[in-house]
């Protein structure tokens, strides 16, 4: 039996890692699914534009703000289906995905949030390279209770969760996540330890398979992870200030753990490389620490919050 889906991508000035995406979702093994892409870009992508007047299954909404988890609100709330999901432009679901994804919501009907397998694709430039956003999965679990680390459930570049769901948690957090200043980053991580926290199930299996490209340069890592780190660090203490004291604790030393694996790996393999992302992600929770103490974290979402009117759907196409 089809689950009924609508896939959810958000986009920023990205398009030749977004053509590869859509292209991939048109060459899924079981179609009938609608597509909705959030653009962010400066200037209307124009083939985009083009590509979505010739497939009626394929929405663009043009945003003029900035920002992953607002442009997701935007997309989960312009969804009708009873599934959303939330897929990275740069990141290619395996053609039998979707017909995986319908045998995964009709085995475990429990279940409100699915994700699987993401390896790191592309040839990494060194031997060194630390790979971003990739997810190895061997085993089938059912995931359930606050105390799992958020990252067992996978990330957002490709997760599927029931749309009621979003909303019970308070949808996406738009203080955190790519596109904001002081904590680029964990939106997902958030969205994750909320939906854990909330009494939720998840899915996590091997058959799910997709590949995450990893283009960004050796250079590119260190403040990269650095912006990892603050966000990290930032959605810990957004819970420790918001009354989840021994929670964001708990979350705020997976960054110190964090920091010392990363040190210890870089002395064994003495790389230079991995050192100098030691040092971005120490400064990052250092950093991130200060700011996120003095953030109002009032507005930030919550279970059974209601995102703010900002989020709400612009112009589609």
């Amino acid at each position: 039996m089809a689950a009924d889906i609508t896939f959810v991508i958000c986009t920023r000035g990205r398009s030749a890692h977004l053509d590869k995406t859509l292209d991939s979702l048109r060459e899924q093994t079981r179609g009938g699914f609608p597509v909705v892409v959030v653009d962010q870009s400066e200037a209307p992508d124009r083939r985009l534009e083009r590509r979505a007047d010739a497939d009626p299954l394929l929405t663009v909404i043009r945003d003029t703000g900035r920002g992953a988890t607002r442009a997701r609100n935007i997309g989960c709330r312009a969804a009708e289906s009873e599934w959303v999901v939330f897929l990275d432009d740069d990141c290619r679901p395996q053609p039998d995905w979707v017909a995986q994804l319908d045998q995964a919501v009709e085995r475990r009907p429990e279940a409100s949030l699915i994700s699987g397998h993401v390896e790191a694709g592309g040839e990494l430039p060194s031997d060194d390279y630390l790979p971003v956003a990739w997810s190895e999965v061997d085993e089938e679990n059912i995931v359930s209770g606050r105390w799992n680390l958020p990252w067992r459930i996978g990330f957002s570049l490709c997760q599927a969760v029931r749309r009621g769901v979003v909303w019970e948690i308070g949808g996406w957090d738009e203080l955190l996540g790519p596109g904001t200043a002081d904590f680029p980053s964990a939106d997902d991580m958030d969205f994750n330890y909320r939906f854990l926290r909330g009494g939720n199930v998840a899915y996590v299996t091997p058959r799910l398979r997709a590949v995450h490209e990893q283009w960004r340069s050796d250079a590119e890592l260190g403040p990269l992870w650095e912006g990892y780190m603050r966000g990290w660090i930032g959605f810990a203490v957004k819970h420790l200030r918001t009354g989840d004291v021994i929670g964001g604790l708990w979350l705020w030393s997976w960054g110190l753990v964090d920091t010392a694996g990363n040190l210890a790996s870089a002395l064994k393999r003495r790389s230079t490389l991995r050192l100098r992302i030691t040092g971005h992600k120490a400064r990052g929770l250092v950093v991130a620490t200060v700011r996120a103490l003095r953030t109002d974290w009032s507005a930030s979402a919550q279970p059974g919050s209601v995102p703010s009117a900002s989020t709400l759907p612009g112009q589609a196409r």
